[in-house]
């Protein structure tokens, strides 16, 4: 296929310095006397996307992504390399980019279309179009310093989206918008693709990413560490995310105050297991617990309805009888969405001798919808007294590529049945309503209705 971008070797280098005077003192010995670090957003960025491809770039803050974008747009220029392009290219960067706070809606809508080439007769004739998806209302006449957030992105997106560029970049403005927004966009997004559209998208939304990208990159210190399936790569960026919350989990005060309680043993887990919360009286201890798919491969995004399975693995420091393991799921709100237990599923182990082990794993179907998910993990007795309690002990995310909302998916499936309408009955029935008026009609103006009856007839039966 025809590469329509293509970035060589690009860098990108900014000066710090930490007085603004050591910017002038630097400056007047002709840089002999050094006063500022080195710090590099990018560095050897290369890559190729091809014509009418839409490509995810992913990685955590301050990884270099926004800085990529701003280069390949032309507004920023790199340190080292090159960027290559074909075509027009459309940017929706950073909230309020491009746009002149003092003009109002309308006239920066002809400023933004005349820099990326337009005239104004083709600005007039697209400007419809742009108006209905902004659908900002009389704000359009109004400064764009009295814009709302998502009113920016409304037009700024309306904007790019409309002008039919061949590259469109896109750097998390859609997070702003509502999920109307968000699911216009989305649907412009693809319809872009389908008409060849080449479609650069930054975002923290894996199941955007997922659903939308063919492909996508994975930035890390500036450095590109992953290039590949949106599923592979996604799972790679997850795995950064889980590291960072792990490493900032176990330097959280609840954490430190609960190393006093039973620990997980190296013996029996070779990941140590992170929480934000544990209790329990000690006489049982959550040493493992991991969540797979059908392939036994643990995850940490899944897709809605994939059949997973929770593994976890119990010691036991006292004999006790009849204890229960169970797990909860929260969404990131909090919201418990689903919960079960050895209890529930009616099983009895009788007495559990110190010493001993239990292995326990739940199957189910992730018929959730799309969100960030934690799990929780409990051994305690039949009437609730905890053992061990794990809160946000794993993490997963589940994405679709069918957009869901809510908590669940119920896997709803649409079945239609199209009636046809009986065309001579209607016509039957509308002519004897204006037969009676024009009788009604007649009665009162005498001749007149007579005339009336000459120009309208019901259409013949077939």
């Amino acid at each position: 296929m025809t590469v329509a971008l293509r970035v060589e070797k690009v860098s990108k280098q900014y000066r710090i310095y930490e007085r603004p005077g050591d910017r002038l003192k630097e400056s007047l010995t002709r840089g002999f006397l050094r006063r500022h670090k080195e710090f590099w957003a990018l560095r050897d960025v290369d890559f190729e996307v091809e014509a009418g491809t839409t490509v995810g770039i992913v990685g955590p803050n301050g990884c270099g992504k926004s800085t990529l974008l701003q280069i390949i747009s032309g507004t920023l220029a790199p340190t080292h390399g090159d960027v290559w392009h074909e075509g027009r290219v459309a940017a929706l960067l950073e909230l309020g980019a491009g746009f002149d706070p003092e003009f109002t809606g309308v006239e920066n809508v002809f400023m933004n279309a005349s820099l990326l080439g337009l005239t104004r007769r083709e600005t007039e004739a697209v400007f419809p179009a742009i108006e209905r998806f902004a659908e900002i209302g009389p704000f359009l006449h109004q400064p764009v310093k009295t814009y709302s957030s998502g009113m920016f992105v409304r037009l700024a997106f309306a904007i790019a989206a409309s002008v039919e560029p061949d590259i469109l970049v896109i750097d998390e403005a859609l997070a702003v918008g509502d999920a109307v927004f968000q699911h216009r966009c989305l649907r412009r997004l693809k319809e872009l693709h389908e008409r060849g559209t080449t479609v650069l998208f930054v975002s923290h939304d894996a199941a955007a990413v997922r659903a939308l990208c063919s492909r996508a990159l994975l930035l890390k210190a500036g450095r590109v560490i992953a290039d590949g399936k949106p599923a592979d790569v996604l799972n790679r960026y997850q795995k950064i995310i889980m590291e960072r919350e792990e490493a900032y989990v176990a330097e959280s005060p609840a954490s430190i105050r609960s190393s006093n309680l039973a620990q997980p043993t190296a013996s029996q887990t070779s990941k140590p297991l992170n929480y934000t919360y544990r209790h329990g009286d000690g006489s049982a201890e959550i040493v493992s617990a991991e969540l797979t798919d059908s392939a036994q491969s643990a995850v940490e995004i899944v897709e809605s309805g994939e059949p997973l399975t929770l593994r976890l693995v119990a010691r036991f420091h006292q004999t006790l009888g009849e204890p229960v393991i169970g797990f909860l799921i929260k969404n990131r709100h909090g919201i418990h969405v689903y919960g079960t237990n050895t209890k529930e599923q009616e099983f009895e182990f009788g007495t559990i001798r110190r010493g001993e082990t239990l292995e326990v794993a739940f199957g189910f179907d992730c018929w959730l919808g799309i969100d960030q998910y934690s799990i929780s993990l409990a051994v305690h007795s039949r009437d609730g007294k905890a053992y061990d309690w794990l809160d946000a002990a794993l993490f997963f995310r589940v994405t679709s590529m069918s957009l869901v909302e809510g908590v669940a998916n119920l896997n709803a499936r649409a079945t239609v049945r199209r009636h046809q309408i009986d065309t001579a009955a209607v016509d039957e029935n509308r002519a004897a309503e204006i037969s009676a008026a024009l009788e009604r009609s007649e009665a009162v103006n005498g001749g007149v209705a007579q005339e009336a009856r000459v120009w309208w007839e019901p259409a013949s039966k077939a």
